[in-house]
């Protein structure tokens, strides 16, 4: 008989202020590598939103469009939310790009099961970087941006490969 557990999915979101560059970049490009892995794909539910609810609703940013589709990832991604207690303690794993997140979002979620990371901990453990904001930048840094994200997204797939059990017997 197969773990009911592994068939329940796992809820990942990933976290920025206004929920228009780099959460809905990582959104996209973390689904899309997840996709493409026979032991994630289907298992894991992948979202986004922001710390502040500026933009609630709004599609993400055209540079992070562009840098999105310049990169291959053609995929939609969600339209900005907010990330209150509600929503952060539905997930498994948050993701957050900046140290300010992760303190948002700590006061926030009230779920003890819930883990939450910075995002440039995935590449270099244990540094706590933040993840500039592209905002203010030109198409450039939107693509600077996102390969971080290409790399961190690597490193997560591996991770929750592991954390799921996909070497298991």
């Amino acid at each position: 008989m197969s773990d009911i557990s592994a068939l329940r999915p796992f809820f990942l979101s990933v976290i920025c202020t206004g929920n228009i560059c780099r959460s809905p970049m990582a959104e996209v490009t973390f689904r899309n590598q997840i996709a493409t892995d026979e032991f994630l794909a289907n298992r894991i539910v992948v979202t986004s939103a922001g710390t502040a609810n500026w933009h609630v609703g709004r599609e993400m940013d055209p540079r992070a469009r562009a840098a999105l589709d310049q990169a291959g990832y053609s995929q939609p991604g969600t339209r900005a939310a907010f990330a209150d207690e509600g929503y952060l303690n539905r997930h498994n794993l948050v993701i957050v790009m900046t140290r300010e997140h992760l303190r948002d979002v700590s006061i926030r979620l009230t779920n003890p099961h819930t883990r939450v990371i910075l995002l440039r901990n995935l590449i270099e453990p244990g540094l706590d970087l933040d993840l500039a904001d592209p905002y203010y930048g030109d198409l450039q840094a939107f693509i600077e941006c996102l390969s971080i994200i290409k790399e961190a997204g690597q490193r997560l797939t591996l991770e929750l490969r592991r954390q799921l059990g996909a070497d298991a017997p």
